[in-house]
């Protein structure tokens, strides 16, 4: 099924002649009213009960925010070519009629089946033009693969700056201008929907909230539209009504699934919450220098502070995914140069603050500032005392 809601100042149809052999009684033969949500509305072949459900949650739901005097169902085969039998949308027609009028929602159905004219006013504000497909809920198992989101998802502050960052990418990829949250349809911006999970959550592909956005204009993703593990299918994009829709959470999982797969498993770096986890091997204030001057020149540092030894500080790395591990010693602070391990391509090498900046600039375009404390020792005090 499809809603094309219009929120109208003035909407008045009045009908004329038959459409089809089968149209319904004609009654009533004509409307006028002020204030109304004129609801255009596509039965299609396989909608049901679920569907009926949902599409009455819908129309109350643009009803609480646009609050009309009177919602108008109006039958309208021009949104989809998989068109219900007649007999079959008049009795889904009639059925959302009832449910609406039940929840004491003043409705009006125009007939079925019939060439009518309509006029309208739209109010033009940001409510006033709304489109809704209602689909079935996909039920998705859980699949081992998807461990790898319950990794990083195990890390709240680390996952929420992931998930920040694939609106970022999914942003600059459409060359939109900016986002704008709720159901606000403007041209050249990302527009961020959260809504809650249907059925069992699940790690990235169904979780709360469930992250949709969609972009009007021109722009491509460079992503497959869909994609599988061993259990399910996923869609990441698809295009409906002239925009791009995204499932920023289905995104988010192919890009940690594709990461995994690489001989060293290593996220893309805009991805990664770290660039550089700076590995404190003596008490010296010069060390902090070093962390501190990567950090005011935007790198995304973390300083190892922990009362360990370095072996379990490189493991712990390693399990982290830290794109660049920077070991700092005396060694280290006597040749001011920062001894590197590269976690893609198992590389280790000493670098300078600025050669270090250099390499994580040209791999990082996007830049997004931390949101995490500098020190480890700090990070795990917030967690312990929270």
């Amino acid at each position: 099924m499809i809603l094309l809601f219009i929120h109208s100042s003035k909407f008045s149809f009045e009908v004329k002649e038959k459409a089809i052999e089968r149209a319904e009684d004609p009654d009533p033969k004509s409307f006028s009213a002020e204030n109304t949500l004129a609801t255009f509305t596509t039965v299609e072949r396989g909608d049901d009960n679920e569907i009926v459900e949902k599409a009455i949650s819908n129309i109350i739901d643009v009803a609480l925010k646009t609050k009309p005097d009177n919602v108008v169902i109006y039958p309208y085969a021009h949104l989809s070519s998989n068109l219900a039998e007649p007999t079959e949308a008049i009795k889904i027609l009639d059925e959302m009629v009832q449910k609406l009028k039940e929840k004491n929602i003043k409705v009006v159905k125009a007939p079925f089946g019939w060439y009518k004219a309509f006029s309208l006013s739209c109010y033009g504000h940001p409510l006033s033009e709304l489109s809704r497909r209602i689909n079935k809920s996909i039920e998705y198992r859980k699949s081992k693969e998807m461990e790898v989101c319950l990794k990083f998802r195990s890390f709240p502050p680390g996952w929420a700056f992931m998930r920040k960052a694939v609106i970022e990418r999914v942003k600059r990829d459409l060359k939109a201008i900016g986002v704008v949250y709720g159901e606000v349809n403007v041209t050249g911006y990302i527009n961020l929907e959260f809504t809650k999970p249907e059925g069992r959550e699940l790690p990235c592909v169904n979780e709360n909230p469930v992250m949709i956005a969609t972009y009007r204009g021109d722009g491509q993703l460079n992503y497959p539209s869909d994609f599988s593990d061993s259990e399910n299918r996923y869609w990441i994009w698809k295009r409906e009504n002239g925009s791009i829709k995204i499932n920023l959470g289905s995104l988010l999982y192919y890009l940690l699934l594709t990461s995994k797969e690489k001989q060293t498993p290593s996220l893309p770096l805009w991805l990664s919450p770290i660039h550089v986890r700076v590995l404190k091997l003596t008490e010296s204030e010069e060390v902090d220098k070093f962390s501190l001057s990567l950090k005011e020149r935007g790198i995304r540092v973390q300083v190892d502070d922990l009362d360990e030894g370095i072996g379990k500080k490189i493991r712990r790395a390693g399990m982290d995914w830290i794109p660049y591990v920077a070991i700092v010693g005396e060694r280290e602070l006597q040749t001011k140069n920062l001894t590197v391990k590269v976690r893609d391509g198992s590389e280790q090498k000493p670098m300078t603050v600025e050669e270090l900046e250099k390499v994580v600039r040209e791999a990082d375009d996007l830049m997004l500032p931390s949101n995490l404390p500098l020190s480890m020792k700090e990070l795990k005090g917030v967690y312990e005392n929270g």
